[in-house]
């Protein structure tokens, strides 16, 4: 079951990997985050912000310079302290991903036009809705709140049940976004805390987990206590507590959530490709990509309105960690 839960956080797709720019200023890198989010509104889609943090300045002092604030350099500085443990796991994972996760969307992929899994991902987006929608609220935004709930109920109705997103046509005009208690978390003030790569379930962070069990109970569609009716405990049988009987997934739940990782394992399959053949580590360029696509979602979400996000630096994901000196953004391996 915690595999199902984490495979749509897991997989979600990951950018390419680009050559690292010129040195950029603060309001330059502001405004290239700000281009990106705006390019980029469909579900689930990352803000990336990556290959800055080598030539830029802010007022005067370089990025590794420490700031106040958790997701900020002084705290993102040594993201991996259990780095040995992790590229342990991600050395078991390769060969799973290689031989059976990536098969499988490889198939997926060729089998199901793009029509299809458009429609599988529309639907499959509709049905977490109410997750975004619950920490819209949480977040005090009203306004994206609003925007959440009329693409459920148009898409709800208009689009088959999701199948077709006709919210985001005209004249409706309302484009997705993802949200969930993660980033509830992180705009509150919490920090991403200790990177993992865990078996199987790939890049994560102390935060990231937590907030992965927050939104199992914002999942009313998915879990087993809300979808069908719980069954007497016999009186030989261990009585479930009542956590476990919460966050018990439905059958129909199980399958969207195993779909949901296959179709965000099918659609991560180029950007994947891409990041591992640019790369020198492809371990540590994964974990600053993902590290800096959930910095630059929380940022966004913590920017005011009208104002370009306050994304932190990190160091390029494709230059070698090796030759990074000791104390810079990135860890030796």
């Amino acid at each position: 079951m915690a595999l199902a839960l984490a495979l749509p956080l897991v997989l979600a797709p990951l950018a390419a990997a680009v050559s690292p720019p010129e040195p950029v200023t603060d309001e330059d890198a502001a405004a290239q985050v700000a281009a990106i989010a705006a390019e980029h509104p469909e579900e689930n889609a990352p803000i990336i912000v990556m290959g800055m943090a080598a030539a830029a300045t802010r007022d005067g002092k370089t990025f590794d310079e420490p700031d106040d604030g958790p997701d900020t350099i002084a705290n993102l500085a040594n993201p991996d302290p259990l780095e040995g443990m992790n590229r342990v796991f991600f050395a078991i994972t390769q060969p799973i991903d290689r031989f059976i996760l990536r098969p499988v969307a490889i198939v997926y992929r060729t089998v199901l036009p793009e029509p299809v899994r458009d429609g599988v991902h529309n639907a499959l987006a509709n049905i977490f809705m109410p997750s975004t929608l619950a920490n819209d609220m949480i977040q005090l935004k009203p306004a994206r709140a609003w925007q959440t709930a009329k693409r459920f109920v148009l898409n709800s109705t208009l689009g088959f049940g999701g199948l077709v997103d006709v919210a985001k046509r005209k004249p409706f005009n309302t484009p997705a976004h993802s949200n969930g208690f993660s980033n509830t978390l992180g705009v509150a003030g919490a920090g991403p805390g200790i990177y993992l790569y865990l078996p199987v379930l790939g890049p994560t962070t102390i935060r990231d987990l937590i907030g992965l069990g927050g939104d199992a109970f914002t999942q009313p569609l998915l879990l087993d206590r809300v979808s069908r009716p719980q069954v007497a405990v016999a009186p030989n049988r261990r009585t479930r507590s009542f956590v476990t009987a919460a966050v018990s997934v439905s059958t129909p739940g199980m399958v969207a959530l195993v779909t949901s990782g296959v179709d965000a394992r099918a659609r991560a399959e180029p950007d994947l490709k891409a990041l591992k053949g640019q790369s020198v580590d492809f371990y540590a360029a994964l974990r600053s990509t993902y590290l800096q696509n959930r910095a630059g979602q929380v940022a966004a979400l913590k920017a005011p309105p009208g104002q370009a996000p306050d994304v932190p630096e990190f160091d390029d994901a494709l230059e070698d960690p090796a030759t990074k000196p000791v104390g810079g953004g990135a860890s030796r391996p």
